[in-house]
């Protein structure tokens, strides 16, 4: 491959995912996979085309464009991908074949075509729950671009404190933030699975804007800077006394760590600084259980009674009617991925990459809170985000 500053999967990585796949496909007789982050977690490829994995044999990779960076940067060779009609002869799916897709972001329109060019004689079924499983747990490999990923946010977000001036705009300031994140290797996009969702780099602001409304699947929202993308930070001017959100997902080698801290000019309300120990206090109960067996549905619970219990029930997560619904979620080549640490029936297990997120939203007035990265480990869970939790004071 020419020069380049990409990190290619190592192959071994790429036959393991394989092989538990094909040890989770139950009665399938393979798996159609288009997806691009399902590919290139498969394959070691983004590029436009496809993978099929039978659950018994060799997995073949058939790609549109580009085939030739496909061949430079894949584990397994690729070959040209000819249209959809010719597929199943091109795969050598037999009558009778059961095949699973991706059908919680596969297209309709495009499941029409792919099921008529499998014909009706193949049964479709539905494989993306068991690839979320399989992607919840990573390897040493991922791991180690999630720490790099977590060290290079914690800079990022470490330099506010030598930018933050009073008067500045939040995109100024992100700005800054975005810079450091770009120049260590952020690829500039935060990928998300949900549909009709995108993300900004992160959120950045300040008092009453980092408690804005918004329909993202996250307890901020923020103004934005276009209807098209109506969160994140906007042109507000940062205030002294106010809270500054800074919360943001870095990104190394396509991987993800997520964090949140708070910054003030001089210092914030006594209410607003009361309110961010009770969440600091809630990021650790929850934290000590990460334990491999726990429920993610108790979890929740425990967050939520300590919410109630320190008198902030009412801004834990949000308002009522506005309420995030969750209070971690995993991470790894996307930002919403399992599990997620809610009222679900899901078990934490070993080698999770977990984002906890307690953050106490007061409309009109600002966010407080705390965002780490965790590691769960057999005995419990490891710190991979590392800056001082308390606010800090410019």
């Amino acid at each position: 491959m020419k020069e380049s500053n990409y990190i290619l999967t190592p192959k071994s990585e790429i036959e393991a995912r394989i092989k538990r796949l094909q040890e989770n496909m139950g009665d399938l007789t393979g798996a159609i996979i288009l997806g691009s982050i399902n590919l290139g977690y498969f394959s070691g490829t983004t590029q436009e085309g496809l993978i099929y994995i039978p659950r018994d044999g060799q997995p073949t990779l058939m790609i549109r464009k580009s085939l030739e960076r496909a061949a430079e940067e894949a584990a397994i060779p690729p070959r040209p991908q000819k249209s959809l009609r010719s597929l199943r002869k091109d795969l050598d799916i037999t009558s009778g074949a059961r095949i699973g897709l991706e059908l919680d972001i596969l297209p309709y329109n495009y499941y029409l075509r792919l099921a008529g060019s499998l014909g009706e004689d193949v049964a479709i079924s539905d494989i993306s729950e068991e690839i979320k499983h399989i992607r919840s747990v990573k390897s040493d490999y991922e791991i180690d671009l999630v720490r790099r990923a977590a060290e290079n946010l914690d800079a990022a977000i470490a330099c506010v404190a030598d930018h933050l001036r009073e008067g500045m705009r939040e995109i100024d300031l992100a700005a800054e933030v975005e810079k450091s994140l770009r120049l260590s290797g952020h690829p500039g996009s935060v990928a998300f699975r949900r549909f009709n969702h995108s993300l900004p780099m992160g959120h950045l602001m300040a008092g009453e804007s980092a408690s804005y409304p918004s329909y993202v699947s996250s307890p901020t929202g923020g103004t934005g800077m276009s209807l098209f993308l109506p969160q994140g930070p906007g042109f507000a001017r940062i205030r002294r006394g106010q809270p500054v959100l800074v919360d943001y997902a870095g990104c190394y080698g396509g991987y993800m760590a997520d964090e949140t801290r708070i910054f003030c000019l001089g210092s914030p309300s006594p209410d607003m600084e009361q309110a961010h120990q009770a969440a600091l206090q809630i990021e650790e109960a929850v934290a000590l259980e990460l334990k491999p067996g726990r429920l993610c549905r108790d979890i929740w619970n425990l967050s939520e009674a300590e919410g109630e219990r320190l008198g902030y029930g009412d801004h834990l997560g949000g308002p009522e009617g506005r309420k995030a619904g969750f209070v971690g979620h995993g991470l790894g080549l996307e930002i919403d991925e399992y599990p997620v640490i809610g009222p679900l029936d899901q078990k934490i297990k070993e080698n999770m990459i977990i984002a906890v997120e307690p953050k106490m939203i007061y409309p009109g007035k600002g966010v407080v809170g705390v965002e780490d990265t965790f590691l769960t480990r057999p005995n419990g869970a490891e710190r991979l985000t590392r800056l001082p939790k308390e606010i800090w004071r410019v």
